[in-house]
Protein backbone atom coordinates (compact mmCIF):
# COMPACT_ATOMS: atom_id res chain seq x y z
CA UNK A 1 0.00 0.00 0.00
CA UNK A 2 0.94 3.47 -0.88
CA UNK A 3 0.87 6.70 2.00
CA UNK A 4 0.43 9.60 -0.58
CA UNK A 5 -9.43 10.65 1.57
CA UNK A 6 -39.38 8.09 4.18
CA UNK A 7 -43.16 8.38 1.63
CA UNK A 8 -46.54 10.28 -0.13
CA UNK A 9 -47.46 11.09 -3.44
CA UNK A 10 -44.94 14.08 -4.99
CA UNK A 11 -42.21 13.74 -2.69
CA UNK A 12 -38.93 15.03 -3.21
CA UNK A 13 -36.03 14.73 -1.33
CA UNK A 14 -33.48 17.36 -1.75
CA UNK A 15 -30.30 16.77 0.99
CA UNK A 16 -27.95 19.10 -0.27
CA UNK A 17 -24.71 19.74 1.47
CA UNK A 18 -22.48 21.68 -0.44
CA UNK A 19 -24.77 24.45 -2.23
CA UNK A 20 -25.56 27.59 0.03
CA UNK A 21 -29.36 28.19 -1.29
CA UNK A 22 -31.60 25.68 -2.22
CA UNK A 23 -34.78 26.76 -4.65
CA UNK A 24 -37.61 24.45 -6.02
CA UNK A 25 -41.05 25.15 -6.86
CA UNK A 26 -39.83 28.59 -6.07
CA UNK A 27 -39.54 27.89 -2.72
CA UNK A 28 -36.01 29.20 -1.31
CA UNK A 29 -34.05 27.45 1.84
CA UNK A 30 -30.77 29.38 2.57
CA UNK A 31 -28.47 27.88 3.96
CA UNK A 32 -28.63 24.25 3.44
CA UNK A 33 -26.04 23.62 6.15
CA UNK A 34 -25.50 24.88 9.42
CA UNK A 35 -22.10 24.18 10.86
CA UNK A 36 -21.12 25.03 15.05
CA UNK A 37 -18.38 24.77 16.53
CA UNK A 38 -18.89 24.28 20.16
CA UNK A 39 -17.14 23.35 23.64
CA UNK A 40 -19.39 22.24 26.63
CA UNK A 41 -21.28 24.53 27.98
CA UNK A 42 -21.22 26.85 24.45
CA UNK A 43 -24.73 27.66 22.94
CA UNK A 44 -25.40 29.22 19.23
CA UNK A 45 -28.08 30.40 17.20
CA UNK A 46 -28.44 30.63 13.72
CA UNK A 47 -30.97 31.40 11.21
CA UNK A 48 -32.57 29.60 8.17
CA UNK A 49 -34.27 32.12 5.67
CA UNK A 50 -37.28 30.62 3.80
CA UNK A 51 -39.04 32.29 0.87
CA UNK A 52 -41.83 31.90 -1.19
CA UNK A 53 -41.54 33.36 -4.54
CA UNK A 54 -44.73 31.22 -6.14
CA UNK A 55 -47.99 32.63 -6.82
CA UNK A 56 -49.38 30.58 -3.83
CA UNK A 57 -49.61 30.46 0.11
CA UNK A 58 -47.15 28.07 1.02
CA UNK A 59 -47.44 26.16 4.50
CA UNK A 60 -44.08 24.45 6.18
CA UNK A 61 -43.22 21.71 8.81
CA UNK A 62 -40.02 21.42 10.58
CA UNK A 63 -39.05 18.66 12.69
CA UNK A 64 -35.44 17.07 13.44
CA UNK A 65 -34.41 13.65 12.52
CA UNK A 66 -31.08 11.61 12.79
CA UNK A 67 -29.17 10.27 9.90
CA UNK A 68 -26.28 8.97 8.52
CA UNK A 69 -24.40 7.88 4.99
CA UNK A 70 -24.47 4.39 4.04
CA UNK A 71 -21.23 2.68 2.52
CA UNK A 72 -22.39 3.86 -0.42
CA UNK A 73 -22.82 7.41 0.21
CA UNK A 74 -26.82 7.33 0.45
CA UNK A 75 -28.93 9.09 3.14
CA UNK A 76 -30.24 6.68 6.01
CA UNK A 77 -33.09 8.32 8.87
CA UNK A 78 -34.03 7.72 12.10
CA UNK A 79 -36.40 8.89 14.94
CA UNK A 80 -34.58 11.48 17.00
CA UNK A 81 -31.75 10.74 19.60
CA UNK A 82 -31.47 7.26 18.31
CA UNK A 83 -28.23 7.24 16.83
CA UNK A 84 -24.75 7.38 18.50
CA UNK A 85 -23.93 10.60 16.96
CA UNK A 86 -26.69 12.70 17.23
CA UNK A 87 -27.00 16.00 18.30
CA UNK A 88 -30.71 16.13 17.57
CA UNK A 89 -31.87 16.36 21.49
CA UNK A 90 -29.25 19.42 21.63
CA UNK A 91 -31.12 21.22 19.19
CA UNK A 92 -34.06 23.71 19.57
CA UNK A 93 -35.95 25.28 16.61
CA UNK A 94 -38.31 28.36 17.48
CA UNK A 95 -41.12 27.48 14.38
CA UNK A 96 -42.18 23.95 13.86
CA UNK A 97 -45.32 25.39 11.36
CA UNK A 98 -44.27 28.35 8.65
CA UNK A 99 -46.98 29.90 6.70
CA UNK A 100 -45.93 32.54 3.71
CA UNK A 101 -48.10 34.46 1.61
CA UNK A 102 -46.63 34.92 -1.98
CA UNK A 103 -43.56 37.16 -2.49
CA UNK A 104 -43.38 36.46 1.86
CA UNK A 105 -40.45 35.61 3.44
CA UNK A 106 -39.55 34.70 7.34
CA UNK A 107 -36.06 33.47 9.35
CA UNK A 108 -36.35 30.31 11.21
CA UNK A 109 -33.97 30.30 14.68
CA UNK A 110 -31.58 27.22 14.91
CA UNK A 111 -30.46 26.47 18.35
CA UNK A 112 -27.50 24.54 19.47
CA UNK A 113 -26.94 24.21 23.19
CA UNK A 114 -23.93 21.92 24.40
CA UNK A 115 -24.37 20.47 28.00
CA UNK A 116 -21.33 21.03 30.22
CA UNK A 117 -19.94 17.95 30.63
CA UNK A 118 -16.50 16.74 28.50
CA UNK A 119 -18.69 14.14 26.64
CA UNK A 120 -20.70 16.34 24.61
CA UNK A 121 -17.77 17.77 23.60
CA UNK A 122 -15.61 14.17 22.87
CA UNK A 123 -16.22 13.97 19.25
CA UNK A 124 -18.48 14.90 16.07
CA UNK A 125 -22.16 14.84 16.13
CA UNK A 126 -24.57 15.83 13.24
CA UNK A 127 -28.71 15.86 12.68
CA UNK A 128 -31.13 16.95 9.98
CA UNK A 129 -33.79 19.60 10.20
CA UNK A 130 -36.66 18.73 7.27
CA UNK A 131 -38.44 21.53 6.36
CA UNK A 132 -41.36 19.56 4.60
CA UNK A 133 -44.57 22.06 2.42
CA UNK A 134 -48.00 20.63 3.24
CA UNK A 135 -50.72 21.50 1.45
CA UNK A 136 -54.47 22.13 2.91
CA UNK A 137 -56.98 20.52 0.83
CA UNK A 138 -60.99 20.80 1.76
CA UNK A 139 -62.56 16.86 1.07
CA UNK A 140 -66.04 16.81 1.25
CA UNK A 141 -67.48 14.73 3.49
CA UNK A 142 -71.40 13.32 4.34
CA UNK A 143 -71.10 15.71 7.66
CA UNK A 144 -68.89 18.69 6.82
CA UNK A 145 -65.88 19.29 4.88
CA UNK A 146 -62.54 17.98 6.85
CA UNK A 147 -59.20 18.98 6.09
CA UNK A 148 -56.38 17.14 4.60
CA UNK A 149 -52.85 17.42 4.09
CA UNK A 150 -50.72 16.53 1.21
CA UNK A 151 -46.99 16.44 1.33
CA UNK A 152 -45.43 18.51 -1.53
CA UNK A 153 -41.40 18.83 -1.33
CA UNK A 154 -39.01 18.22 1.70
CA UNK A 155 -35.94 20.00 2.37
CA UNK A 156 -32.98 18.66 4.41
CA UNK A 157 -30.76 21.42 6.42
CA UNK A 158 -27.52 19.91 7.23
CA UNK A 159 -26.60 20.72 11.07
CA UNK A 160 -22.73 19.44 11.82
CA UNK A 161 -21.66 20.20 15.64
CA UNK A 162 -17.55 19.97 15.02
CA UNK A 163 -15.76 20.52 19.08
CA UNK A 164 -12.76 23.27 18.27
CA UNK A 165 -10.69 20.71 19.80
CA UNK A 166 -11.09 18.08 17.21
CA UNK A 167 -8.65 18.80 14.05
CA UNK A 168 -7.35 15.27 13.16
CA UNK A 169 -7.95 14.39 9.78
CA UNK A 170 -6.64 11.00 8.29
CA UNK A 171 -8.12 8.61 5.79
CA UNK A 172 -6.89 5.35 4.81
CA UNK A 173 -7.80 3.19 1.98
CA UNK A 174 -7.65 -0.91 1.93
CA UNK A 175 -7.91 -2.26 -1.86
CA UNK A 176 -9.55 -2.04 -5.00
CA UNK A 177 -11.52 -4.97 -5.79
CA UNK A 178 -13.63 -6.00 -8.94
CA UNK A 179 -17.33 -5.90 -8.62
CA UNK A 180 -18.98 -9.08 -8.66
CA UNK A 181 -20.71 -9.96 -11.64
CA UNK A 182 -20.21 -6.69 -13.44
CA UNK A 183 -17.63 -6.38 -15.94
CA UNK A 184 -15.13 -4.06 -15.71
CA UNK A 185 -16.66 -1.97 -12.85
CA UNK A 186 -14.17 -1.84 -9.82
CA UNK A 187 -14.92 -0.58 -6.30
CA UNK A 188 -12.63 1.31 -4.03
CA UNK A 189 -12.45 0.62 -0.31
CA UNK A 190 -11.99 3.76 2.33
CA UNK A 191 -12.21 5.07 5.84
CA UNK A 192 -12.24 8.29 7.56
CA UNK A 193 -10.03 7.54 10.65
CA UNK A 194 -9.55 10.77 11.70
CA UNK A 195 -12.07 13.33 14.16
CA UNK A 196 -13.64 15.14 11.47
CA UNK A 197 -15.48 15.02 8.91
CA UNK A 198 -13.58 15.74 5.10
CA UNK A 199 -14.22 16.20 1.77
CA UNK A 200 -12.96 13.43 -0.52
CA UNK A 201 -11.78 13.43 -4.17
CA UNK A 202 -10.67 10.08 -5.49
CA UNK A 203 -10.10 8.88 -9.23
CA UNK A 204 -8.08 5.57 -10.51
CA UNK A 205 -5.07 6.13 -13.13
CA UNK A 206 -4.49 3.30 -15.50
CA UNK A 207 -1.07 2.42 -17.17
CA UNK A 208 -1.00 -0.04 -20.16
CA UNK A 209 1.61 -2.45 -19.21
CA UNK A 210 2.04 -3.02 -22.52
CA UNK A 211 3.20 -0.02 -24.05
CA UNK A 212 3.11 2.84 -20.82
CA UNK A 213 0.10 4.67 -21.87
CA UNK A 214 -1.83 6.43 -19.08
CA UNK A 215 -5.58 6.51 -18.69
CA UNK A 216 -6.97 8.98 -16.12
CA UNK A 217 -10.31 8.47 -15.06
CA UNK A 218 -12.95 10.98 -13.99
CA UNK A 219 -12.58 11.72 -10.08
CA UNK A 220 -15.57 10.98 -7.63
CA UNK A 221 -16.19 14.07 -4.92
CA UNK A 222 -18.00 12.67 -1.71
CA UNK A 223 -17.79 13.34 1.76
CA UNK A 224 -16.50 10.73 4.77
CA UNK A 225 -18.06 11.34 8.70
CA UNK A 226 -15.28 10.26 10.93
CA UNK A 227 -15.28 6.46 11.25
CA UNK A 228 -17.63 6.23 8.02
CA UNK A 229 -16.40 3.44 5.64
CA UNK A 230 -17.29 3.79 2.12
CA UNK A 231 -16.95 2.18 -1.39
CA UNK A 232 -16.20 4.11 -4.41
CA UNK A 233 -17.70 2.98 -7.84
CA UNK A 234 -15.75 3.27 -11.05
CA UNK A 235 -16.67 1.86 -14.53
CA UNK A 236 -13.59 1.91 -16.92
CA UNK A 237 -14.07 3.27 -20.39
CA UNK A 238 -16.01 1.01 -22.28
CA UNK A 239 -13.25 1.98 -25.57
CA UNK A 240 -10.33 0.88 -23.58
CA UNK A 241 -8.13 -2.02 -25.52
CA UNK A 242 -7.85 -5.22 -24.13
CA UNK A 243 -4.88 -5.86 -22.19
CA UNK A 244 -3.03 -5.59 -18.44
CA UNK A 245 -2.95 -2.58 -16.69
CA UNK A 246 -1.58 -1.07 -13.49
CA UNK A 247 -4.23 0.34 -11.95
CA UNK A 248 -3.55 3.37 -9.47
CA UNK A 249 -6.37 4.56 -6.85
CA UNK A 250 -5.90 7.76 -5.18
CA UNK A 251 -7.50 9.09 -2.23
CA UNK A 252 -7.34 12.94 -1.41
CA UNK A 253 -9.02 14.43 1.31
CA UNK A 254 -7.59 17.78 0.77
CA UNK A 255 -3.90 20.00 0.94
CA UNK A 256 -3.99 18.71 4.83
CA UNK A 257 -4.26 15.42 4.54
CA UNK A 258 -1.93 13.36 3.14
CA UNK A 259 -2.64 11.41 0.13
CA UNK A 260 -3.40 7.29 0.30
CA UNK A 261 -3.13 5.41 -2.75
CA UNK A 262 -3.27 1.35 -3.91
CA UNK A 263 -1.82 -0.23 -6.78
CA UNK A 264 -3.05 -3.21 -8.36
CA UNK A 265 -2.75 -5.43 -11.65
CA UNK A 266 -6.41 -5.48 -13.33
CA UNK A 267 -6.66 -7.22 -16.73
CA UNK A 268 -9.58 -6.01 -19.74
CA UNK A 269 -10.59 -8.53 -21.22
Amino acid sequence: MIRLKRVSFLILLLCISYFPKLSAQNLGVHPTTLEFRLAAGQSESQAIHLSNSSPKKVQFRLYLNDWLRDSMGGHIYSDPNKLPHSCTRWVTIDKSFVELEPGKSTDVTVKLALPDSSESAEEMKWSMLFIETVEEQKAAQAKGAQAAVKNLLRIGVHIYQTPPGLVEKAVKVFDLKPVPGESNIYRLSCQNIGKVMVDCRSYIELASLADGKKTKLEAVEFPLFPSQRRLVVFELPKDLPKGKYSALAVLDAGEDVSLEAVESEIEIK
